[in-house]
């Protein structure tokens, strides 16, 4: 978990009390100076990011917003009130609230949201909101659980813990551009995916409910109204993953997931995502992560 002291001109994260998995960074005020003047990060640059994971009465409200905020809702359930829109933030759902936009946001009571966040500034910075087709009147959109995104974010948080160094505050200010650019392409990616014929969400949802299952892609398909060959193309197209190898990425996500935030024992995570035998969990762990579990415990702890 980190904490760095915010100062003044920036519209302040919430003082939630982070929980052993959850971690929130926020610039000082040298630091962010240093950013706004660096050639290769003052386009578009972090102020604060961070991870709340099952964010138990998380809430923030603002009626004053001084920069710009990017939320990822990747587990759970929360709400979100501005003055044009109010509604559910569900799993897979991007909020963006560029400067100005006074609002309220908290977690479900019984279902609180996970969540990824980065305050952003910079000049340029209201261009890549632009990028994001963002929509005042539905600041909510659906990207889809994205491993990548999740990796990218773990990749800015990275980068961002070493606040005092010039070239990792560089990278984290690339890192989140390339967030940025991201979603918007997911958020492209999934207009087309509603003229494609798939459901996206519904399968992503589908495959999420079953991940201590083995799924085949006959009923995956089926569920789809589509043939195995069909099915396949088109949500290879739409994820970039064949849907079998995006639903093991889906699996060993929540494993990774459970190592960090549980003291289960490898085997009772593998009997959770689908697998009796830990060793051939612990197999497929590895080559996905580069390490087995209980190796990428240690290396959490």
């Amino acid at each position: 978990m980190d904490y760095i002291v915010a100062g003044a001109n920036m519209s302040k994260p919430s003082r939630w009390p982070l929980n052993r998995s959850s971690r929130r960074i926020v610039a000082p005020v040298v630091i962010r100076q240093q950013l706004k003047n660096h050639v290769l990060a003052k386009d578009c640059y972090p102020l604060a990011i961070g991870f709340y994971e099952k964010a138990s009465s998380h809430s923030m409200s603002r009626q004053k917003h001084d920069d710009h905020l990017l939320i990822y809702c990747f587990a759970g359930l929360g709400y979100l009130e501005t003055e044009r829109w109010s509604g559910e933030v569900k799993a897979g759902e991007v909020v963006l609230l560029p400067a100005g936009i006074s609002h309220r946001y908290f977690a479900d009571k019984d279902d609180p949201w996970s969540v990824y966040w980065a305050h952003f500034s910079g000049a340029q910075a209201s261009d890549y909101i632009t990028h994001m087709d963002y929509n005042e009147e539905h600041p909510v959109v659906f990207v889809g659980h994205s491993p990548i995104l999740i990796a990218q974010f773990r990749a800015a948080l990275n980068a961002a813990s070493h606040a005092y160094s010039t070239v990792s505050l560089v990278y984290a200010a690339n890192a989140i551009k390339q967030i940025l650019t991201y979603i918007a392409k997911l958020i492209n990616d999934e207009s087309a995916h509603k003229v494609s014929g798939i459901d996206l969400d519904m399968m992503q949802t589908l495959m999420l409910q079953n991940l201590d299952k083995a799924l085949s892609l006959d009923w995956l398909a089926k569920q789809a109204n589509l043939s195995k060959f069909h099915f396949s193309k088109k949500y290879k197209q739409q994820t970039g993953y064949p849907p079998i190898q995006h639903f093991l990425k889906m699996k060993v996500e929540y494993a990774r997931y459970l190592l960090e935030t549980s003291d289960s024992t490898v085997q009772e995570i593998a009997d959770k995502v689908g697998y009796d035998d830990a060793l051939y969990f612990s197999r497929l762990f590895k080559k996905e992560e580069g390490v087995a579990p209980h190796a990428y415990r240690l290396s959490k702890r």
